[in-house]
């Protein structure tokens, strides 16, 4: 008989997450080895989707798994899932195809039945890599996994201490990236915006069974992962059709030279009457409209009300496990007349900054380059005047550099020189897309008495706290 599995959130951190782990691994690894089956044609998906699900709980609670959620050992993961999307992507892609071809003219289906076929090969050949190479390779990154498992950390908290920071976390980034989505052909945003339902949904869905507010969510993020879902197959179906109509018009020219050389002009003429060409040019034109169904669903049904929603609701769970922790930020600001002589010996910070599209929300992406290197941070800010509430995350560069041209049009570049003065820190902002310089100074309580230093008073022309002219996003918006 089976164990009934203990309320996760009474669990120390990394008892639940280990318990996690082993759930998906085992799950994955069933699903594998249905894959000898030929005749199931649901093992592949499930097999994806254990791998997905094991990696999110790794990269979620990579802090108190320590050694087992490595990050060599998550990218292995990470290649195991990756190599199964050729053929998941041909699966999904012969569906669509398949029942298109009602629609399509007598000679427009030679097309169809061109792409058809290379979809079918390319299928076979995803399925048997998967079948040839996927259990060897799982099976090592498991045994690693497993043996880093008994490597863990001591005490550990419990899972509810740690949670509710969690979802706040997820549910703000999702809603930013919602927040990002601009138009039907914005793919990269799209893609962010499924990654970051994917991380929530896999978040929340192991507390289904203990809170009927966590099975509503689910229940959402699944129907937005499945319109997201279809947006991304129509930009990936998109894209390969793009790839197969040069394929063809190569075969093309191969066949209709061929048959010259041979001087069988019967079918070469035949030949030049039969074009795939055509038919793919219609779907292309079909996979476009569908793209833009799709995302008119998206926009009616969550970009505006449902996202804040969304988090409203997890806020509301999350502060029902631990009261809120969210980050606040107290700061004056001052408007200068130049950089004050003090800052030259002063520890300097090269900082690009810009602004992802939205209409409730904007996260900022922040580059942060010193002595030691370069770091990248993801941040959402909200509220205006002295008290603001500030969500921040460190990402990688590869993150970075994925979302950073979506900020085109929208950022600042500064240097900031740090001064520490009777137990503040100054932080003096040398912009250099524009003529300004402006002082900030953080503090622990609204009412702190700040006394301006004499270094500073000498260059400062008034303090600029709240006026919204002067606040980061707004001179991003505005030609320097």
């Amino acid at each position: 008989m089976m164990t009934a599995r203990p309320p996760l959130l009474d669990l120390p951190v990394f008892e639940a997450a280990s318990l996690l782990v082993r759930e998906q691994s085992g799950t994955a690894a069933a699903a594998l080895e249905r894959m000898k089956d030929r005749r199931d044609v649901e093992a592949l998906h499930d097999f994806r989707v254990a791998v997905r699900r094991l990696r999110s709980v790794l990269r979620a609670y990579r802090r108190w798994l320590g050694p087992a959620a490595g990050r060599k050992l998550r990218r292995q993961f990470r290649d195991l899932a990756a190599a199964t999307n050729a053929g998941r992507d041909a699966e999904v892609q012969l569906a669509w195809l398949e029942g298109q071809r009602a629609a399509l003219a007598r000679g427009e289906r030679c097309g169809l039945n061109w792409l058809v076929k290379r979809r079918r090969a390319a299928r076979r050949a995803g399925y048997q890599s998967t079948r040839r190479h996927g259990r060897e390779d799982f099976e090592k990154a498991c045994e690693r996994l497993t043996g880093r498992l008994g490597e863990g950390p001591g005490v550990t908290p419990p899972l509810r201490e740690v949670y509710a920071p969690l979802l706040r976390e997820h549910a703000v980034a999702l809603a930013s990236n919602l927040a990002a989505v601009r138009g039907s052909a914005d793919q990269s945003a799209v893609h962010a915006t499924r990654i970051g339902a994917k991380r929530l949904r896999y978040l929340l869905e192991p507390l289904r069974a203990e809170s009927a507010t966590v099975k509503d969510m689910v229940r959402s993020l699944k129907v937005l992962q499945e319109v997201l879902g279809d947006l991304h197959d129509m930009h990936v179906l998109d894209a390969q059709l793009a790839v197969e109509m040069d394929v063809v018009a190569t075969e093309k020219a191969h066949r209709l030279r061929d048959l010259a050389l041979r001087g069988d002009h019967l079918a070469l003429a035949r030949e030049r009457r039969r074009d795939e060409r055509f038919g793919l040019a219609t779907l292309g034109a079909r996979v476009q409209v569908r793209r833009d169904e799709v995302f008119a669903e998206l926009e009616r049904t969550w970009i505006g009300d449902r996202a804040p929603a969304l988090l409203r609701e997890a806020a509301v769970f999350a502060d029902s496990l631990a009261p809120s922790t969210i980050p606040v930020e107290r700061e004056r600001k001052y408007l200068l007349l130049r950089l004050p002589a003090e800052v030259h010996d002063a520890p300097v910070l090269q900082i690009n900054q810009g602004w992802l599209p939205g209409r409730t929300l904007r996260e900022r992406l922040r580059r942060v380059r010193d002595a030691d290197g370069e770091r990248f941070y993801r941040t959402i800010k909200l509220g205006s005047g002295i008290e603001r509430i500030e969500i921040e995350e460190e990402t990688t560069a590869e993150m970075f550099a994925v979302m950073w041209p979506l900020t085109e049009g929208c950022r600042i570049e500064k240097r900031r020189y740090c001064i520490d003065d009777a137990g503040l820190t100054w932080e003096i902002d040398e912009f250099l897309d524009r003529d300004l310089v402006l002082a900030e100074v953080e503090l622990e309580t609204n009412d702190q008495h700040v006394p301006i230093p004499g270094w500073l008073e000498a260059v400062m022309v008034r303090e600029v706290t709240g006026d919204p002219n002067y606040l980061n996003l707004t001179l991003a918006t505005k030609a320097a």
